[in-house]
């Protein structure tokens, strides 16, 4: 397959819109995976990494926890802050390419929930740029979790269409395979109760995001003195990893020494 995208689409395709996603609403499930498994007692430092509108980080500063949360869509950043003074929160937001961001060891928990940028760079080099950045904000044993695409669900089930029906919003997805590149074209469309239906335009792949394997994932975070603790096929501990789970959440631990 050979459709052209955008190689900094990541940049400009992202509208306060979201909030009306129908996996928007299963944010307080995920949060109550996260705090279980990553044990959190209350006291650490989060790094939220992709952090869209602050929904994650949002949710964990409710619990006391101190959250930063980087995105590069100013729209979201200004949600977030907005939110957080609201609310009266304990979260930073800020607006950056997370390549650009620099905390020498200062986190004992980082996140990249909902994909959290993984993969959506413009080539492996870059891509790899970003698990260099969570390696190095990271404390001596401090805690990562991120969830992705598996690409052995990948190769096996895509093509895929699907829809998905929610509280405010139902979702008509699309995902296609670059087999060459690895790479997941997505093509989506959210279409809002009570709202008249139109045609979507344009239409074809919105997002090309690199998909890996448990393997490659596990290799990446050696080489970056993380070891994997455990992985799982979705935000539900009973659940494992196969080829048949679009998504794998994989929980990790930095080394205490390198």
């Amino acid at each position: 397959m050979s459709i052209s995208v955008n190689p900094q689409w990541y940049k400009n395709i992202w509208t306060l819109d979201m909030k009306a996603e129908t996996w928007v609403e299963q944010t307080d499930y995920e949060i109550g995976f996260v705090t279980t498994v990553l044990q959190l007692e209350g006291s650490e430092r989060i790094l939220d990494l992709a952090c869209g509108f602050g929904r994650h980080a949002l949710a964990l500063a409710q619990k006391g926890h101190s959250v930063v949360g980087v995105d590069i869509t100013q729209a979201y950043v200004e949600e977030g802050r907005r939110l957080a003074k609201e609310n009266q929160l304990d979260v930073e937001f800020i607006c950056a390419d997370i390549r650009d961001v620099s905390f020498e060891k200062a986190f004992d928990v980082v996140l990249n929930l909902g994909d959290g940028a993984i993969g959506y760079l413009e080539n492996d080099e870059e891509n790899l740029k970003v698990f260099d950045l969570i390696s190095s904000v990271l404390k001596p044993g401090g805690k990562h979790l991120m969830s992705v695409p598996s690409a052995a669900y990948a190769k096996k089930h895509f093509p895929r269409r699907f829809w998905d029906m929610g509280s405010h919003s139902i979702l008509l997805a699309e995902f296609d395979w670059d087999e060459n590149n690895l790479r997941n074209l997505y093509t989506g469309y959210t279409f809002k109760y009570g709202e008249v239906l139109k045609k979507p335009s344009p239409i074809g792949p919105m997002s090309s995001t690199r998909l890996y394997t448990f393997e490659e994932l596990n290799e990446i975070l050696q080489a970056r003195h993380i070891e994997v603790q455990q992985i799982y096929g979705g935000y539900d501990t009973n659940i494992p990893p196969s080829d048949n789970q679009f998504t794998q959440v994989i929980y990790s631990h930095k080394r205490l020494s390198t």
